[in-house]
């Protein structure tokens, strides 16, 4: 499965001191992929200093154009907040991994879109 690595640090990320790093958040998501079977990452896509309240962002822009092309499997970000901070933004980033048959996954909250929603 390929895998996309998304980070992404603003500037007014610099207060948040636990992982306020792209190369920290890369570190963790890094050890996650490991720690599963069938994941290898096909490319690490980075926004430094760009906010989340849009998704006019170089990186994920790129990212966007790899997934229409059909040459990734998965997404993985540190939290939800690294790909976007708008929940509208964010169920249109859901709608189009959807349609090219992307899963998403935040390696520090419960959020995986590749496992069936449990019944009830």
């Amino acid at each position: 499965m390929d895998c996309a690595v998304y980070t992404r640090v603003s500037t007014d990320n610099q207060a948040e001191v636990e992982f306020n790093s792209c190369e920290a958040q890369e570190a963790k998501i890094k050890s996650f992929i490991q720690s599963q079977e069938n994941m290898e990452i096909f490319k690490v896509y980075s926004d430094v200093g760009f906010t989340g309240a849009n998704i006019n962002r170089p990186a994920l822009s790129e990212m966007l154009q790899d997934i229409k092309q059909g040459k990734i499997n998965l997404v993985i970000s540190y939290k939800i907040d690294r790909l976007t901070r708008s929940p509208k933004d964010f169920y249109q980033l859901i709608e189009l991994f959807d349609k090219y048959g992307v899963d998403f996954i935040s390696v520090t909250e419960r959020f995986d879109t590749s496992t069936p929603p449990l019944p009830g």
